[in-house]
């Protein structure tokens, strides 16, 4: 096992536990979910097969570990951009270009899309632990027909076809068939249309946000 420079078990622990989720975004990345064994995690990580039993049961636990981070990481990102944005259209464009990054550095399924892999038990439980990115989604399109900046949707039917029009992107984003930005300007403009959106997001301020998100990176 390497060794990890920790003053205490806890913070070993923690450092393990995020070398191995970083080991298995990349193999997930590199291979796709469903070829990816915890096996195959630990080699990555430099663990013994045996030890990462000490940390996940199975393949399942670190898929709900890894998309617990990778989803706090996200709603960071977002709540801080989203937070400095003017209106609701501008918001939703920083929403998608968030997302549409992720699709370039990731290669898991999200939402309904891994419900492939997995039982539907299983796919409930997933569906609980990335609620809280679809819940920015419901905000902003909520809060724009609060105002009147978008038509009279019904957020709770709108959401889940604004995240199929972004999960349409997953693929071509991810073996860069796509460009992020100019998919981002295609599927916000798409959505907006959809919303009936009085404005647009201003171009000076996608850039700004995206000076912003890439500086993070």
């Amino acid at each position: 096992m390497p060794k990890i420079s920790a003053p205490t078990l806890e913070a070993h622990r923690a450092a393990t536990i995020d070398r191995l989720l970083d080991a298995f975004g990349e193999l997930v990345l590199k291979q796709g979910y469903s070829d990816v064994s915890l096996a195959d995690v630990a080699a990555q990580a430099g663990l013994a097969r045996t030890a990462i039993y000490n940390y996940f049961s199975d393949r399942e636990s670190l898929l709900f570990a890894w998309t617990d981070r990778e989803v706090a990481r996200t709603i960071a990102i977002l709540e801080a951009d989203i937070e400095a944005a003017e209106t609701c259209s501008e918001k939703l464009g920083i929403f998608v270009r968030q997302q549409l990054l992720d699709f370039a550095s990731r290669h898991l399924p999200p939402g309904h899309e891994v419900m492939q892999f997995l039982n539907p038990e299983t796919y409930g439980r997933f569906m609980r632990h990335i609620e809280p990115v679809e819940v920015i989604a419901r905000t902003i399109v909520s809060t724009g027909v609060k105002t009147g900046e978008f038509g009279p949707v019904d957020p709770a039917t709108t959401v889940p076809m604004i995240m199929a029009c972004i999960g349409a992107e997953r693929a071509p984003i991810a073996t860069r068939a796509h460009d992020v930005e100019e998919a981002t300007e295609r599927v916000t403009g798409f959505l907006l249309r959809a919303l009936g959106a009085k404005s647009k997001p201003a171009r000076k301020a996608q850039a700004s946000k995206k000076k912003a998100s890439g500086s993070g990176r």
